[in-house]
């Protein structure tokens, strides 16, 4: 432990832990087995160079930076999710050359790589960076917006279906009917619908509005509702709302940031803003809340500069109970922070 920004106020950031192989931006990290997996990025902002090693965090051991079997992709602007707790599956992103829709999988239990293929019904998009891929089961994902004008989204679709077999080694895109805004450095949660007993995809962020969409309609028993289970964190937020500190405000429009679904919340945490041409880093955190008949959005405003953290192109993973920040850049936009943080309810 390294310290508390602002033990005695309301809500703090606490660091956990610090490494200079955690120093990188744009870059993915997933909950594996109770570790962090950290893969790619780059570790200069803004580099045409991405990463392709893999990093593990482990609360209990510390950290390691892993000598893989096989060698893996070098990526970043990339999206990645877990699958049955042993797999890192990586989708598209910026090979240093073009961007990419191509899918490989890193087995955490052999730590080998392997480049999925495309299967006979594959008809995949345009390539992806800073695109959002998420999760509905342990098979299906659904893709979301990329780099690019608004004439790329419109001549090449913006929602995919992905459907990964980690046994055959195969992947398959297939467009969806539904559509959305031209997007990048977006985020998409599964949430409950406010006042309905259905599931749909939230999407936010990634373009010069404060506006959110909602894409499809699931019946929870049809897909795979990852909440976090942070049952003090949750219980933490709804006090903070009830004490006031938490006020009613939706955010402006912001790209590179994170949300984290938490119970009945999706915390949307840091990334830069459209409005500033100087200081355009993010601390902000607001609260999106399903749990009533319709959806509010709070903002937890940090107090001064104890509890002051900001970040963009850093990844936001739920490990253990807490909500950990780990790499992205600082206030200067420009060098990465090796720093893992820990959001505090005191």
């Amino acid at each position: 432990m390294s310290g508390d920004r602002g033990s005695s106020l309301p809500w703090s950031w606490q660091q956990v832990s610090s490494c200079p192989l955690a120093a990188r931006v744009s870059h993915t990290c997933n909950v594996v087995g109770g570790r962090l997996v950290l893969f790619g990025g780059t570790s200069v902002a803004q580099s045409k160079e991405p990463l392709n090693d893999v990093v593990v965090f482990d609360p209990v051991a510390g950290w390691e930076k892993v000598r893989c079997k096989t060698e893996g992709p070098a990526r970043s602007h990339h999206a990645a999710v877990t699958i049955l707790d042993r797999y890192v599956c990586v989708v598209g992103g910026w090979d240093g050359k073009q961007r990419t829709s191509a899918v490989s999988l890193l087995d955490t239990e052999s730590f080998s790589w392997s480049d999925l293929c495309p299967g006979p019904g594959n008809d995949p998009p345009a390539g992806l960076s800073s695109h959002t891929c998420t999760k509905l089961s342990e098979t299906e994902m659904l893709v979301v917006g990329r780099e690019g004008g608004v004439r790329m989204q419109r001549r090449f679709g913006s929602v995919f279906h992905l459907k990964v077999d980690a046994e055959k080694g195969q992947y398959e895109y297939r467009e969806a009917a539904y559509h959305a805004s031209s997007r990048s450095g977006h985020t998409a949660n599964v949430i409950k619908v406010p006042g309905e007993k259905t599931c749909a995809l939230m999407v936010f962020g990634g373009r010069d509005s404060g506006d959110y969409e909602i894409i499809g309609t699931w019946k929870p028993s049809k897909i795979q509702v990852e909440e976090a289970r942070c049952s003090d964190l949750e219980a933490g937020f709804t006090k903070l709302i009830e004490q006031g500190v938490a006020k009613k405000q939706a955010p402006k429009g912001v790209h590179h940031h994170t949300a984290s679904t938490i119970g009945r919340y999706v915390v949307v945490y840091g990334g830069e803003c459209f409005a500033r041409a100087r200081d355009t880093v993010c601390h902000d955190i607001f609260l999106f809340d399903t749990g009533g008949k319709h959806a509010i959005w709070y903002h937890l405003k940090p107090w001064n500069e104890k509890n002051s953290l900001k970040r963009s192109g850093h990844a936001t993973c739920i490990l253990n109970g807490q909500m950990l920040v780990v790499g992205g850049v600082g206030p200067d936009a420009k060098t990465p922070c090796g720093d893992i943080y820990s959001l505090k309810i005191n």
